[in-house]
């Protein structure tokens, strides 16, 4: 059931369903769905290129293996943040286990970063997209994923408080006061691409 550029995109839930029956190609329609927005959120949490690629993987296996187990398919997105929440948390633990410690601030951008940013953010240079997600990475854990959500998978305010089980004055609540907040942060880069 692969997804038609042309036509409606087909839903999550048909999706789901159809994989639940043995269609594995609807699964792979998901992943290309959610695979920018799950790699966003892994590098939100740990700012490694690579090893956010290895958690992508790991959450959408996951999610495949328990993809039974949800209960409610028109919220497959806000489910897959959770698992990819948790996966981010094992990795760190992982790494803090064998005395792997992360160096955030010198590890260099990997073809990977640049190609998701480019994508989600067309027009930025490397560096301008990593002060924009080391902006994402200091906010609140609940602001990151819907600023993931809402930039990066595309969803609007009413899609993520669906996919978060969240009202839809309260996704729009969160996003005014992260975007408050990046505003702060992100004074100094505004600036610089502001035109005379």
């Amino acid at each position: 059931m692969p997804e038609n550029s042309k036509s409606t995109p087909i839903a999550d839930e048909q999706l789901i369903d159809a994989t639940l029956r043995g269609d594995i190609s609807s699964f792979g329609t998901i992943v290309e769905r959610y695979w920018k927005m799950v790699v966003a959120l892994a590098l939100s949490k740990i700012n490694d290129a690579v090893a956010a690629e290895d958690i992508a993987q790991e959450s959408f296996l996951k999610a495949y293996t328990h993809l039974g187990t949800l209960r409610d398919t028109g919220r497959f997105a806000g489910w897959l943040t959770k698992i990819v929440r948790q996966e981010s948390v094992n990795h760190l633990r992982k790494c803090h286990r064998d005395k792997v410690h992360l160096r955030r601030q010198s590890i260099m951008p990997q073809p990977l970063e640049a190609d998701l940013a480019g994508s989600a953010n067309p027009g930025l240079t490397e560096s301008q997209a990593s002060f924009v997600r080391q902006a994402v990475s200091r906010l609140p854990e609940r602001f990151q994923s819907i600023i993931v959500m809402r930039f990066v998978a595309g969803l609007s305010a009413p899609q993520i408080a669906q996919q978060l089980g969240k009202r839809s004055s309260t996704v729009h609540v969160w996003l005014h006061r992260a975007y408050k907040m990046l505003r702060k942060d992100l004074a100094p880069f505004l600036e610089e691409v502001q035109p005379l």
